[in-house]
């Protein structure tokens, strides 16, 4: 496990290539970690206006959070079923809503960067991502708007028969995130950078395997926790009547 010390001396830059894992902290905090990767986190600190000591307690946290990544210990087998909406909602589509713009922007500027150098790459990871985030949009609006609603439906005790057809659309959307998920690292090589690859550029390798472990967690709460359980309540629904 890499030492989690982050001291007042260290430039930016430093600290993000050593901990990929404070570059969206980096950034939602304003403080650029590409060009201006030299300055001193004291020096970043100041022209953020904030405390040197709560930016270094912070990224501190960040690291300690990414590198012990605690398993959830939510039996979601036996949860609420509502529980288990919100909870999808409020992290893993929350992490959509947020990211998937994120990295479209890192990847404008990968590909404006890089280019005419790396176009092989880069253009069809540009053209496979866009298709997927298209997708995943719709995705999420649909759960959002029609199907969690249906299945909410069902627990009030409404029986709501295209539930079963909306849950067999949103797996076979799975099915092609999964193909597009595959793509994008097959693409990028096990998202090997380049030996002349920029601060950006990592980063936007490093946010797209995020979304990949995200959208994994995401779609097996659905597949094999929420849809199974949806189909046990229609039955039950269906047997009653």
């Amino acid at each position: 496990m890499k030492q989690q010390t982050v001291r007042p001396d260290m430039t930016v830059g430093a600290v993000v290539a050593e901990y990929l894992a404070t570059m969206s902290m980096l950034e939602a905090l304003g403080i650029d970690y590409c060009c201006g990767g030299k300055q001193t986190l004291s020096d970043a600190a100041k022209t953020v206006q904030i405390p040197v000591a709560s930016l270094l307690a912070v990224l501190s946290t960040t690291i300690a959070q990414a590198q012990q990544a605690p398993a959830e210990a939510r039996d979601w087998q036996t949860a609420p079923l509502g529980e288990l909406m919100d909870h999808i909602v409020n992290v893993h589509h929350a992490f959509m809503h947020r990211e998937l713009p994120r990295i479209g922007q890192l990847m404008e500027r990968v590909v404006h960067a890089h280019g005419a150098k790396h176009g092989d790459i880069l253009t069809p990871l540009a053209e496979t991502y866009s298709a997927l985030r298209a997708e995943l949009e719709a995705h999420l609006m649909d759960e959002e708007e029609r199907t969690f609603p249906m299945i909410r439906r069902l627990l009030a005790g409404t029986m709501d028969v295209p539930v079963a057809q909306a849950v067999k659309e949103l797996e076979h959307e799975h099915e092609a995130a999964g193909d597009a998920l595959a793509r994008l690292r097959s693409l990028s090589h096990d998202y090997q950078t380049p030996t002349d690859a920029c601060t950006t550029y990592c980063a936007l390798y490093d946010a797209l395997q995020t979304l990949e472990r995200d959208l994994h967690q995401h779609i097996h709460l659905e597949n094999n926790v929420l849809f199974p359980r949806t189909r046990q309540l229609l039955a039950t629904h269906e047997q009653a009547a």
